[in-house]
């Protein structure tokens, strides 16, 4: 019976059904009464590349070859975190198992409910659960702190109902910092001694491309343009710094022959249309907004892009928060009956690291962080109208996002990516890397513990279920590695390139220390020149000057001259008509006492 089993497996396709007795999982059903574990036992086989379909099979080829398979090889699934929104009376249809990660739920009976199967008792297991006494920094150090630690390539992805805390979790608000914050705050931190300050290597269309000046400069204008439109959070910032150094110790990695490039991106998906949120605004001032330009995702050789999404070079945690701050400000928000600030799309803010070594060698992590739009029931939320076509167009993304999960947990082949229908909606095109397995994945499902989210929670807590029994069979792809050699072919050894790039290396070292030599004399004698010219002109000059000071001193001398001698002329004048005035009334006294004695004589005579 097990030997017809497995070859149904083989056999089954989309035009072969598989035999109704084997589910979707392919384990046995109960009324054949066999046992469960059977699958689990080793066949033998010579063949030891086939990959199976199944769990076991998987789980089972990874044992036989356990001793000699790296550990980027081994089985690795999404992690799924739960967290419970804090609320003031907590619904008693919620509880948590003793050993901390099952979530037991059981439905009150009443005669409204509109399914017998809610009613039952289900079990849903997670990584871990958070209850509303866990803090901001317990959901960072589990979820997301070991990812950035070991430089793994991760997607965090918050998925809830609406209103259930997923922008909250991910963001904080000014007291309580949320994941990203932290995140950027590590991710500097850890960086600290090895950042670059200009950005001279760059991501574009999924490849690392080194910029010439002229990009460099444009990368720079383009980065203080969007800066300036950013709102000022000095303060905000200071104050969240201070929090999270308070709640984390972050380790700085020592100085390195590594130069660290950081570029953040943000997008929106809306209505299954793409748009960038860090785009620079023109410079003509409408009294309209501009109209947002529709983005495409490219798919190139396993490469996943957004033709023409700006990315910014950031060179702290304080300007990739303001760009995300300005991003934030671009989405589209709308209320509903739920949630008075319900976001209408999904988001996905990416940092991207780039590394540069010494030895040629490029390599990139990348954390995507996922804000998806609440899953919604119209009849809830009341939405009508353009708020009724955002809802459906959400839920059906979420739809497209649970079906490729669902497809990750039952694939056939080591390599047959193509039932994953990723292509059915932008969202899961953007995140095929993490679906893929490709990528670490890791959710953080949020719920509401009331009675009237019942039915969502189950929704929600189904999804979940479903990426936790996931098991990527792919290689965890951690790196994106490309070289830069100097210029040589790379058809050639390894060896042989090294040897031809020193001996290169060597006669333009030979050539430029001549070429140095050269333009040292050449400065040399210039500078001689220059000096014997500038002593030229100063003695000249100085000729010059003490000649023009030497004829204007004669001129103030001779006009001084000039001056003292009419002021002498003018005394002498002055002297002389008063001595002249003096002599003539002393010749009238003379003339006076002479007639007077001649008066007297006659008088005498007579």
């Amino acid at each position: 019976m097990e030997r017809d089993v497995g070859n149904k497996r083989e056999m089954r396709s989309f035009l072969m059904p598989r035999d109704p007795s084997i589910d979707r999982r392919f384990r046995p059903r109960p009324n054949k009464q066999l046992r469960l574990f059977d699958e689990a036992i080793p066949e033998t086989s010579d063949s030891s590349t086939d990959c199976s379909d199944t769990e076991s099979d998987y789980t089972k080829n990874g044992e036989e070859d356990g001793s000699s398979t790296d550990n980027s090889e081994l089985e690795t699934g999404p992690q799924v975190f739960l967290r419970l929104r804090p609320v003031e009376s907590p619904s008693k249809l919620y509880g948590i198992s003793d050993c901390g990660n099952v979530l037991i739920t059981s439905a009150a009976v009443t005669e409204n409910s509109s399914n017998n199967v809610n009613r039952m008792e289900k079990h849903y297991s997670f990584t871990n659960i958070f209850d509303s006494l866990v803090g901001q920094r317990d959901v960072y150090d589990k979820c997301v702190g070991p990812r950035i630690s070991e430089e793994e390539c991760v997607t965090i992805m918050a998925y809830g109902t609406s209103g259930s805390g997923k922008t909250y979790t991910l963001l904080g608000d000014n007291v309580r910092a949320g994941v990203i914050p932290r995140a950027l705050e590590n991710i500097f931190t850890m960086y600290n001694k090895q950042l670059y300050t200009t950005p001279k290597l760059k991501l574009i269309n999924a490849r690392m491309i080194i910029l010439e000046d002229d990009a460099t400069i444009k990368e720079m204008q383009i980065r203080r343009q969007l800066l300036a439109l950013c709102p000022d959070m000095t303060a905000q910032h200071q104050r969240l710094q201070q929090i999270i150094r308070g709640d984390h110790e972050f380790e700085e990695k020592p100085a390195e022959e590594v130069s660290v490039m950081i570029w953040v991106s943000f997008v929106e998906i809306y209505n299954e249309l793409v748009y960038d949120l860090l785009t620079v605004p023109p410079r003509q001032a409408n009294m309209c907004e501009p109209r947002r330009k529709n983005l495409k995702i490219v798919c190139n050789q396993g490469q996943v892009f957004i033709k023409g999404l700006t990315s910014i070079f950031v060179k702290s945690s304080d300007e990739a928060l303001k760009l995300l701050r300005l991003g934030q400000q671009r989405l589209t928000y709308a209320s509903t009956a739920v949630n008075s600030n319900s976001s209408r799309s999904h988001c996905v803010f990416t940092v991207d690291v780039l590394k540069y070594h010494r030895s040629g060698m490029t390599t990139q992590n990348s954390y995507k962080f996922c804000d998806l739009a609440g899953s919604e029931r119209v009849d809830k939320t009341g939405t009508i109208g353009s708020r009724l076509r955002e809802a459906q167009s959400i839920n059906t993304s979420l739809m497209v996002l649970g079906r490729c999960l669902d497809a990750a947990n039952s694939l056939k082949k080591k390599n047959n990516t193509d039932v994953i229908p990723y292509r059915d909606s932008k969202l899961t095109m953007l995140l095929q890397a993490a679906l893929l397995g490709k990528e670490r994945l890791a959710m953080i499902v949020t719920v509401t513990p009331l009675d009237k989210y019942y039915e969502e929670n189950l929704n929600v807590l189904s999804f979940a279920s479903i990426a936790k029994n996931i098991l990527f069979k792919q290689r965890l792809v951690k790196q994106h590695n490309t070289r830069y050699s100097a210029f040589v072919e790379y058809s050639q050894s390894a060896e042989t390139r090294d040897k031809q790039y020193i001996e290169e290396l060597e006669a333009q070292n030979i050539s430029l220390r001549a070429e140095n030599d050269r333009l040292i004399y050449d400065h040399v004698l210039k500078m001689q020149l220059q000096e014997e010219k500038l002593r030229k002109e100063l003695t000249d000059t100085f000729q010059e000057t003490i000649q023009s000071n030497l004829k204007q001193c004669e001129e103030r001398h001779e006009k001084k001259i000039q001056m003292l001698n009419r002021e002498f002329e003018a005394k002498i004048a002055s002297l002389k008509r008063k001595y002249e005035e003096q002599i003539e009334d002393l010749n009238d006294e003379i003339d006076e006492l002479k007639s007077a004695n001649s008066d007297v004589e006659i008088i005498d005579e007579e």
